[in-house]
C-alpha cells in the first residue's frame, strides 16, 4: 500500500511539474476549458517570481516584486503569443527560460543580501554587551 501511495504522490507531482511547462505550447488546443486552464497555467509560471518576491521576507519586497515583474514581461509575451516558426519559438523559450532564471537569481541576491545585514547588525549590537 506504501508503494503504491509513493508511486501515485510521484506520478500527481511529475503531471504538476509538467502541466506548467506544457501551457507555452498550447496554441492549436480546440477546447475552450483546456485553453483557459492552459493558460491559466501559462499565468502562474510567468506569475511565480513575483509572488515568490512578495512572499519573500525583507524589507524592500514590494520594489524587488517590481523588478521581477518588469523582466517577466517577455516571459508573458512568448508564453502567450502563437508562434509559427518552430526553431523562432524554441530560441525565444530558451530566452524566456534564461529571463526567468535571472529573475530568480535577482531574488535570491537581495533575500541573501537582507540575511547579511541581518546578522551583521545581531552581531554589532551583541559585541559591545560582551566587552
Amino acid at each position: 500500500m506504501r508503494r503504491a501511495a509513493v508511486v501515485l504522490a510521484l506520478t500527481l507531482a511529475g503531471l504538476l511539474i509538467a502541466a506548467p511547462a506544457q501551457a507555452f505550447a498550447h496554441t492549436r488546443v480546440q477546447n475552450p476549458a483546456l485553453h483557459a486552464v492552459l493558460d491559466g497555467l501559462t499565468l502562474l509560471v510567468v506569475t511565480a517570481p513575483v509572488w515568490t518576491a512578495l512572499l519573500w521576507s525583507g524589507g524592500n519586497r514590494w520594489q524587488l516584486a517590481a523588478l521581477v515583474a518588469a523582466v517577466q514581461v517577455p516571459v508573458a509575451i512568448i508564453g502567450f503569443v502563437p508562434i509559427v516558426d518552430p526553431l523562432l519559438h524554441l530560441a525565444l523559450f530558451v530566452i524566456a527560460l534564461g529571463i526567468t532564471a535571472a529573475s530568480l537569481r535577482v531574488v535570491r541576491v537581495q533575500a541573501r543580501a537582507v540575511r547579511a545585514r541581518a546578522v551583521r547588525a545581531r552581531s554589532e549590537a551583541a559585541a559591545p554587551a560582551r566587552s
